[in-house]
């Protein structure tokens, strides 16, 4: 019975510390989303169009097009993945927009193609996220320390 009881309450301290965990995680994901969506870099879009590309061009994609004169745009073709017999293709649009001549705010939408043909677009603010600790490594990093306070403050939350 003391043997039982035991590991039971091995389980329950587990499950609780394992909820908690998915709280600290989700937190700071989340935390780390909203700052990344609503940053404005304090440099031209130029230059951070550079990094976009090399950052592209890592990850095996091809820029299709950049059109810096009308709206600030990157797109790349489309890059076809095949896991065992399945397959399907991702490709990234990059918009840009500068509230002044100095400043830069970015955003990635991904579209995501399926084997049958059905395409979603999502804001991909991971790869922003991505973006933004290349370009900008201090507020990176600022963001970093808040999005981890966050996760602690939602870690010690009782539910």
């Amino acid at each position: 019975m003391k043997k039982l009881l035991s590991i039971t309450l091995a389980v329950l301290a587990l499950s609780s510390t394992g909820c908690a965990g998915m709280r600290a995680a989700a937190a700071r994901n989340k935390f780390i989303e909203n700052a990344v969506m609503g940053h404005t870099y304090q440099r031209p879009c130029n230059d951070i169009w550079g990094a976009a590309r090399t950052m592209l061009f890592a990850r095996d994609f091809q820029v299709k097009s950049a059109d810096a004169a009308a709206g600030l745009t990157l797109e790349t073709e489309w890059k076809i993945s095949q896991n065992g017999n399945s397959m399907s293709s991702a490709r990234y649009l990059f918009q840009g927009s500068a509230p002044s001549p100095t400043s830069c705010q970015v955003s990635a939408t991904r579209a995501f193609k399926n084997q049958q043909g059905s395409t979603s677009m999502n804001r991909d603010w991971q790869m922003e996220w991505d973006l933004l600790k290349q370009v900008d490594i201090e507020s990176a990093q600022r963001i970093e320390v808040d999005a981890t306070a966050a996760g602690e403050v939602a870690r010690n939350q009782k539910s």
